[in-house]
């Protein structure tokens, strides 16, 4: 074979590499729509919303999110707290039609109610639409939550309008999806809430205690976009509004959900504290809250519930 063939099929060769790895992503991508299966990361997309598949639904731990619940009951409120529990339904609920996920939210929710029989639970489930999250980031958006405010304010005795907020937004966002999705994914806005209750309002946070903003604006520059909202995750913060319209006071134990949703409250909570016990050992509980007659209220999304180990 002559030199001119040994180069033609050298090129030839190399060409058929590289288009191989020009063409291996998009065909992958195009196989998993097809088949509807996650991305390494176990991430998919629909209609542009990302969301993460939680897997099978963990029954066990379902179970033993209501039981450690029930401890916390039992050891640390009283019998005048009034004491409320919901499951922030994650994005994939609205996405299961789709058929991307194994999860069974139905069974998910049931056996953790089942788990809290007697207590009080307040079903968001129909109060969101995929609509209502982020696309880049599994969080709901914080102009989105009058559904929300309505069934909790039902449950718990208040009235809240998200007509009384000014609005303010910011372009650029990318949330907490960004390192497991393609680079080339739209950003997204991100709109923020504010009022006379939010302005004059000071969150201690034992974890940044220098920041006492309800809202970190400057977080927006960062790779956690989503930190906006109340610092991001702390053990324990707790917010005084002194533009509060009552004497009441709430207790939320929480997952990141609830960092968008306690300033919208503030102007019917005196004090709002913030405690999430993946991060803070319910045992050390009583060195950093007394509980006598708040509005306790356990907020924590499904991914938790069926991930219940993490909760100490």
């Amino acid at each position: 074979m002559n030199k001119k063939l040994l180069r033609a099929a050298a090129l030839t060769a190399a060409c058929v590499v590289v288009a191989g790895v020009v063409l291996w992503r998009p065909a992958m991508a195009l196989w998993r729509q097809l088949s509807h299966t996650p991305n390494a990361d176990g991430m998919y997309q629909v209609d542009g919303w990302w969301a993460e598949d939680l897997g099978e639904t963990d029954v066990r731990s379902a179970g033993n999110f209501a039981a450690k619940l029930q401890s916390l009951w039992e050891q640390y409120l009283t019998d005048q707290n009034r004491v409320f529990w919901a499951i922030v339904p994650d994005k994939g609920y609205y996405l299961q039609d789709e058929g991307w996920t194994d999860t069974d939210y139905a069974l998910l929710f049931e056996t953790a109610a089942q788990g809290l029989d007697g207590w009080q639970q307040i079903d968001l489930t129909g109060t969101l639409t995929r609509e209502d999250y982020y696309k880049t980031d599994g969080h709901w958006r914080q102009e989105s939550l009058q559904g929300v405010l309505d069934a909790l304010g039902q449950a718990m005795g208040f009235s809240i309008s998200m007509g009384d907020f000014t609005a303010h937004t910011a372009d650029g966002f990318v949330g907490a999806y960004r390192d497991r999705i393609p680079a080339d994914t739209p950003s997204e806005t991100v709109t923020w809430l504010t009022s006379a209750a939010t302005d004059a309002a000071r969150a201690e946070d034992i974890q940044n205690p220098d920041d006492t903003a309800v809202y970190t604006e400057s977080a927006l520059e960062t790779g956690t976009p989503y930190d906006l909202f109340l610092h991001g995750a702390s053990p324990l913060i707790t917010i005084t509004s002194p533009e509060a319209k009552t004497d009441r006071e709430l207790i939320i134990f929480r997952d990141s959900f609830a960092s968008a949703l306690a300033p919208l409250l503030l102007e019917q909570y005196r004090t709002v504290t913030l405690v999430d016990i993946r991060y803070l050992a319910s045992s050390l509980l009583p060195q950093y809250v007394t509980f006598t007659d708040q509005d306790v209220l356990f907020l924590y999304s499904a991914g938790v519930v069926n991930r219940s180990a993490m909760l100490r």
